[in-house]
């Protein structure tokens, strides 16, 4: 057979041309401005003014509160991710097998997402008022939810985990449903109870859902803003002021945009290390089989 010279198509490469614009303009583009404007001195629009050299980046690292933000942050992170993914995984096990009224059911613990974080922030702030609040009313106490530094932080992890919950119920119980009815027969068969079945069996076969579920929870939850911005400001006493808080207060209400960058790339980091973490774990505990 003659070799016949491959004729090469342009049109892929034109179709992929407004991806790689949009991913530039708000992807790269963003991330290396930042870079920048953090070794300059910048306008209160964030434009270009003089090299600072380091002078920021020291300013970034001698402030203890730095290491009290990244302390926060994850905290933060910690409770959220645990009480998201244990309500998610919870609801999606009691919907895996089909009832008769499974999709009402299923329709309820999904409702959240689509709520708007915004939308949800406010309603929570009436029902964890302090005084007069709904769930003082209800419970008959006193309590001041969202200005208690021991107890704000819980709070708003809380009013986060229910956003996001729908979210990790809908790809949970996706998950379950794919483990085979054969293999669940089986163990069945075998005389597994339901928290048998949920445990040596569904969990371990959806790892490669769990895992992303996990990594989608911790990833949120680090960058969460809305919730802490409409609920306490950071407070009370900075014990939810994390660093994402910290960059939009820095850059949006102070004017100290330079710093705002400093505090953006800590941010960055602390998402890339996690990511990392979670993909070493991934080839110990995931099974894709």
């Amino acid at each position: 057979m003659k070799n016949k010279t491959k004729k090469f198509e342009f049109l892929p490469y034109i179709l992929l041309i407004p991806s790689f614009l949009s991913m530039f303009t708000f992807g790269f583009y963003p991330f290396f401005k930042t870079i920048i404007s953090s070794f300059s001195f910048t306008d209160t629009y964030g434009r270009w003014l003089k090299w600072a050299g380091t002078f920021f980046w020291e300013m970034t690292l001698e402030d203890g509160r730095l290491w009290q933000l990244i302390g926060t942050t994850l905290k933060f992170s910690v409770i959220n991710f645990a009480m998201t993914f244990l309500m998610g995984m919870v609801l999606a096990l009691l919907c895996v097998k089909k009832s008769r009224f499974g999709r009402f059911f299923q329709t309820i613990f999904a409702l959240p997402l689509a709520i708007a974080s915004a939308t949800a922030s406010t309603m929570f702030g009436f029902i964890f008022e302090g005084e007069g609040g709904l769930l003082n009313t209800w419970l008959g106490t006193n309590i001041i939810w969202l200005k208690d530094m021991n107890i704000t932080i819980w709070v708003v992890a809380f009013v986060t985990a229910w956003c996001h919950l729908g979210t990790d119920f809908i790809l949970l119980l996706a998950g379950f449903r794919n483990v085979s009815q054969d293999v669940q027969e089986a163990a069945t068969v075998d005389g597994a109870n339901r928290f048998v079945m949920a445990t040596k069996i569904m969990i371990p076969m959806a790892s490669p859902q769990i895992f992303y579920v996990i990594f989608l929870n911790i990833i949120t939850a680090i960058k969460t803003f809305t919730q802490i911005r409409m609920l306490t400001y950071g407070g009370p006493g900075e014990s939810t002021h994390t660093l994402i808080y910290e960059m939009f207060n820095m850059g949006s209400d102070l004017g100290m945009y330079e710093y705002s960058c400093c505090i953006s790339i800590v941010l960055f980091l602390v998402i890339f290390i996690a990511t990392r973490i979670q993909f070493f774990a991934e080839k110990k505990f995931v099974h894709y089989q």
